[in-house]
């Protein structure tokens, strides 16, 4: 099973990323019973989504309590920047500039984290893309620009309520969420999929009581509201855990670089939850179904790259890792 898991690890961080992409069925109407606020509303979503998470990988930590004991400092930097950083920061401005109603910007934004990981991987991790990969990266782009705009031959209509401040949280988020990935990548040589997942979690909930804290003061803490316990459950468990635990299982046997293309999948399910589940119901393009069709094409031949020799990573020695 493990074996199997390694050879169809671009796969896994595709479902991951596409998982996160049903997030809008329960961000949204949560955030119309927050603070009016955009920057409070966004910490107190991801601070009680984070409440959760963390519940919920107890076990798992407690599981991997011998590996958590042996990390060095490098890897606890690497740890607190993925869940500080990425968990934590990237998902609040994520929220935000959802939150400006302009969900295409925010999407096509995003599109940016690849080149900023395939960079970040280059330099620290000295991960090389093949000349066969490096041929997937505009395909797998094309792909998802025509995912995001439905209209890509008038891509104008797409910015024609474009806000900066928007673009520059969507970007904010995108630029974190590209370092994590690399970050990920580092810290998984030496613990488990599961580990890590619960320490990206555990890292970004004290930093984000304290962020809302400073924003909203005590009250901040006092708008939650029992009867959307399900959708916090939903956000938390879905796109949360289960997404997280697929992207870093496939994490542990793809190169950064080659993993930061297989989230271009994230808006896949954005796309079909729009079409089939959010009232009024929207319509897809023809050119998002080839979107849809060519980011896929483009992902299976990554894995198929990938499963020749998946990069499975192996622990530091520990006079290395010190």
């Amino acid at each position: 099973m493990s074996r199997l898991a390694d050879r169809l690890a671009v796969v896994l961080v595709a479902l991951g990323a596409m998982l996160w992409g049903t997030d809008a069925l329960f961000r949204a109407p949560l955030l119309r019973h927050l603070s009016s606020d955009r920057l409070v509303q966004s910490t107190q979503l991801v601070l009680m989504e984070h409440v959760i998470l963390v519940v919920c990988s107890i076990p798992l930590l407690w599981l991997a309590r011998g590996q958590i004991r042996r990390l060095s400092g490098r890897q606890w930097a690497a740890i607190a920047a993925i869940g500080v950083g990425a968990s934590g920061l990237a998902t609040v401005l994520f929220t935000i500039s959802f939150g400006y109603g302009h969900f295409i910007e925010t999407l096509l934004l995003q599109k940016t984290q690849p080149l900023i990981a395939i960079v970040l991987a280059s330099v620290w991790l000295r991960e090389r893309l093949t000349p066969a990969a490096w041929g997937l990266v505009p395909v797998a782009l094309i792909g998802a620009y025509l995912i995001a705009i439905p209209d890509p031959l008038h891509p104008q209509n797409a910015w024609a309520d474009f806000h900066i401040a928007a673009a520059l949280f969507a970007l904010g988020a995108s630029a974190l969420w590209g370092a994590a990935t690399v970050f990920g990548r580092y810290a998984l040589a030496d613990v488990s999929f599961t580990a890590l997942t619960g320490l990206r979690f555990t890292t970004a909930l004290p930093a984000l009581a304290v962020v809302l804290l400073l924003l909203g003061g005590p009250a901040a803490f006092t708008v939650y509201r029992v009867t959307d316990a399900p959708l916090y459950l939903g956000l938390a468990l879905l796109p949360g855990l289960l997404g997280m635990l697929l992207y870093y299982r496939g994490l542990s046997a793809t190169p950064a670089a080659m993993a930061t293309l297989a989230e271009l999948a994230f808006p896949i399910t954005g796309v079909l939850v729009n079409v089939f589940l959010v009232t009024p119901r929207q319509t897809i393009t023809t050119y998002q179904v080839v979107g849809i069709v060519v980011l896929w094409a483009a992902l299976a031949f990554l894995d198929r790259l990938n499963a020749r020799r998946p990069a499975v990573l192996r622990p530091r020695p520990v006079a290395a890792a010190a």
